[in-house]
Protein backbone atom coordinates (compact mmCIF):
# COMPACT_ATOMS: atom_id res chain seq x y z
CA UNK A 1 0.00 0.00 0.00
CA UNK A 2 2.77 2.33 0.84
CA UNK A 3 3.69 2.43 -2.88
CA UNK A 4 0.45 3.40 -4.18
CA UNK A 5 1.12 6.69 -2.01
CA UNK A 6 4.34 7.49 -3.90
CA UNK A 7 2.88 9.68 -6.75
CA UNK A 8 0.20 11.55 -4.76
CA UNK A 9 2.58 12.49 -1.98
CA UNK A 10 6.45 12.68 -4.06
CA UNK A 11 5.88 14.29 -7.43
CA UNK A 12 4.22 17.57 -8.01
CA UNK A 13 0.84 17.86 -9.03
CA UNK A 14 1.43 19.50 -11.92
CA UNK A 15 3.59 16.45 -13.00
CA UNK A 16 2.74 12.95 -14.34
CA UNK A 17 3.69 9.66 -12.66
CA UNK A 18 2.32 5.90 -12.32
CA UNK A 19 3.36 3.59 -9.85
CA UNK A 20 2.24 -0.10 -10.06
CA UNK A 21 2.83 -3.36 -8.70
CA UNK A 22 0.97 -5.44 -11.38
CA UNK A 23 2.53 -9.34 -10.75
CA UNK A 24 2.24 -10.75 -7.20
CA UNK A 25 4.22 -14.32 -7.08
CA UNK A 26 3.84 -16.17 -3.73
CA UNK A 27 3.98 -19.44 -2.30
CA UNK A 28 2.10 -22.75 -3.43
CA UNK A 29 -0.39 -24.05 -0.89
CA UNK A 30 -3.67 -21.77 0.48
CA UNK A 31 -2.70 -22.97 4.23
CA UNK A 32 1.51 -22.49 4.30
CA UNK A 33 3.08 -19.01 5.20
CA UNK A 34 5.68 -18.46 1.78
CA UNK A 35 9.57 -17.71 2.82
CA UNK A 36 9.36 -15.38 -0.23
CA UNK A 37 7.35 -13.12 -2.41
CA UNK A 38 8.04 -11.81 -5.74
CA UNK A 39 6.19 -8.44 -6.55
CA UNK A 40 6.58 -6.88 -10.46
CA UNK A 41 5.38 -3.92 -11.56
CA UNK A 42 5.90 -1.10 -13.61
CA UNK A 43 6.94 2.74 -12.78
CA UNK A 44 6.29 5.53 -15.55
CA UNK A 45 6.96 9.14 -16.08
CA UNK A 46 6.51 11.84 -18.86
CA UNK A 47 10.19 13.48 -17.97
CA UNK A 48 13.50 11.94 -17.19
CA UNK A 49 13.76 13.47 -13.42
CA UNK A 50 10.26 12.37 -12.71
CA UNK A 51 10.85 8.86 -13.60
CA UNK A 52 14.30 8.66 -11.20
CA UNK A 53 12.74 10.17 -8.61
CA UNK A 54 9.62 7.85 -8.38
CA UNK A 55 12.49 4.97 -8.70
CA UNK A 56 13.96 6.29 -5.76
CA UNK A 57 11.29 6.38 -3.64
CA UNK A 58 9.88 3.20 -4.36
CA UNK A 59 13.98 1.89 -3.04
CA UNK A 60 13.36 4.28 0.05
CA UNK A 61 9.58 2.94 0.79
CA UNK A 62 10.44 -1.40 -0.16
CA UNK A 63 13.61 -1.25 2.17
CA UNK A 64 12.00 0.45 5.13
CA UNK A 65 9.29 -1.44 4.57
CA UNK A 66 10.71 -4.50 4.55
CA UNK A 67 13.40 -3.26 7.31
CA UNK A 68 10.10 -2.70 9.72
CA UNK A 69 9.30 -6.56 9.26
CA UNK A 70 12.19 -7.52 9.25
CA UNK A 71 13.05 -8.99 6.06
CA UNK A 72 15.26 -9.09 3.60
CA UNK A 73 14.48 -6.87 0.15
CA UNK A 74 16.22 -6.85 -3.37
CA UNK A 75 14.89 -4.50 -6.11
CA UNK A 76 16.10 -5.22 -9.51
CA UNK A 77 15.35 -2.47 -12.06
CA UNK A 78 14.85 -4.26 -15.67
CA UNK A 79 18.75 -3.24 -17.53
CA UNK A 80 16.62 -1.77 -20.84
CA UNK A 81 15.80 1.69 -19.06
CA UNK A 82 13.02 3.45 -21.14
CA UNK A 83 13.41 6.81 -21.25
CA UNK A 84 9.91 9.37 -21.42
CA UNK A 85 9.09 10.15 -25.59
CA UNK A 86 8.84 13.33 -26.08
CA UNK A 87 8.30 15.01 -29.39
CA UNK A 88 10.56 17.81 -30.53
CA UNK A 89 8.31 20.76 -30.29
CA UNK A 90 9.31 22.24 -34.20
CA UNK A 91 9.23 18.99 -35.67
CA UNK A 92 6.04 17.84 -34.47
CA UNK A 93 4.60 21.25 -36.02
CA UNK A 94 5.84 20.51 -39.28
CA UNK A 95 4.97 17.12 -38.95
CA UNK A 96 1.41 17.79 -38.02
CA UNK A 97 0.64 20.16 -40.62
CA UNK A 98 1.74 18.29 -43.65
CA UNK A 99 2.86 14.09 -43.45
CA UNK A 100 -0.20 13.96 -40.84
CA UNK A 101 -2.54 15.81 -42.52
CA UNK A 102 -2.36 13.17 -45.72
CA UNK A 103 -3.94 10.95 -43.77
CA UNK A 104 -5.96 12.24 -40.88
CA UNK A 105 -9.73 11.83 -41.63
CA UNK A 106 -10.54 15.79 -41.80
CA UNK A 107 -6.95 16.49 -43.11
CA UNK A 108 -5.77 17.47 -39.50
CA UNK A 109 -3.78 15.76 -36.66
CA UNK A 110 -5.78 14.90 -33.91
CA UNK A 111 -4.06 16.27 -30.27
CA UNK A 112 -4.19 13.33 -27.81
CA UNK A 113 -2.80 13.76 -24.30
CA UNK A 114 0.53 12.11 -23.70
CA UNK A 115 0.54 8.87 -22.67
CA UNK A 116 2.79 6.74 -20.31
CA UNK A 117 3.37 3.67 -23.01
CA UNK A 118 7.40 3.38 -23.06
CA UNK A 119 9.00 3.19 -26.60
CA UNK A 120 12.04 1.84 -27.45
CA UNK A 121 11.59 5.09 -29.78
CA UNK A 122 12.49 7.34 -26.59
CA UNK A 123 16.00 6.10 -27.31
CA UNK A 124 16.09 7.84 -31.25
CA UNK A 125 14.13 10.95 -29.89
CA UNK A 126 16.77 11.45 -26.90
CA UNK A 127 19.83 11.38 -29.86
CA UNK A 128 18.10 13.53 -32.54
CA UNK A 129 15.30 15.71 -33.21
CA UNK A 130 12.32 13.27 -33.38
CA UNK A 131 8.32 13.14 -32.93
CA UNK A 132 6.99 9.78 -32.39
CA UNK A 133 2.56 10.04 -33.81
CA UNK A 134 -0.10 6.83 -33.21
CA UNK A 135 -2.21 5.77 -36.01
CA UNK A 136 -5.55 5.55 -34.77
CA UNK A 137 -8.58 3.28 -35.01
CA UNK A 138 -11.66 2.76 -33.88
CA UNK A 139 -14.49 2.24 -36.39
CA UNK A 140 -17.17 1.38 -33.92
CA UNK A 141 -17.67 -1.72 -35.87
CA UNK A 142 -17.37 -5.14 -34.42
CA UNK A 143 -15.02 -6.48 -32.43
CA UNK A 144 -14.70 -3.00 -31.08
CA UNK A 145 -11.19 -1.60 -31.75
CA UNK A 146 -11.30 1.14 -29.10
CA UNK A 147 -9.11 -0.41 -26.75
CA UNK A 148 -5.22 0.37 -26.17
CA UNK A 149 -2.61 -1.87 -27.22
CA UNK A 150 -2.35 -3.71 -24.04
CA UNK A 151 -6.20 -4.13 -22.55
CA UNK A 152 -7.27 -7.76 -23.06
CA UNK A 153 -9.98 -6.55 -25.59
CA UNK A 154 -7.67 -5.53 -28.30
CA UNK A 155 -8.71 -5.94 -31.70
CA UNK A 156 -7.09 -4.91 -35.26
CA UNK A 157 -8.94 -2.62 -37.58
CA UNK A 158 -7.16 -3.37 -40.05
CA UNK A 159 -8.72 -0.94 -42.82
CA UNK A 160 -6.20 1.41 -41.38
CA UNK A 161 -3.17 -0.06 -42.15
CA UNK A 162 -3.36 1.65 -46.05
CA UNK A 163 -3.37 5.26 -44.07
CA UNK A 164 -0.25 3.95 -41.85
CA UNK A 165 1.80 3.06 -45.23
CA UNK A 166 0.64 6.33 -46.86
CA UNK A 167 2.07 7.87 -43.51
CA UNK A 168 5.57 6.07 -43.46
CA UNK A 169 6.05 6.37 -47.42
CA UNK A 170 5.51 10.34 -46.70
CA UNK A 171 7.83 11.21 -44.16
Amino acid sequence: MNLQSIVSRSISPLESGVCSITKLEAGDAFNVIPASVLMRGTIRALSTETLLSLRDRVQHIVETTAATYGANTTITYSPDFYPPTVNDPALYQEFSKSVGALVADNGQVLETEPTMGAEDFSFVAEAIPSTFFMLGQGSGKEPATNYGLHHPHFALDESVMPKGVELHVNL
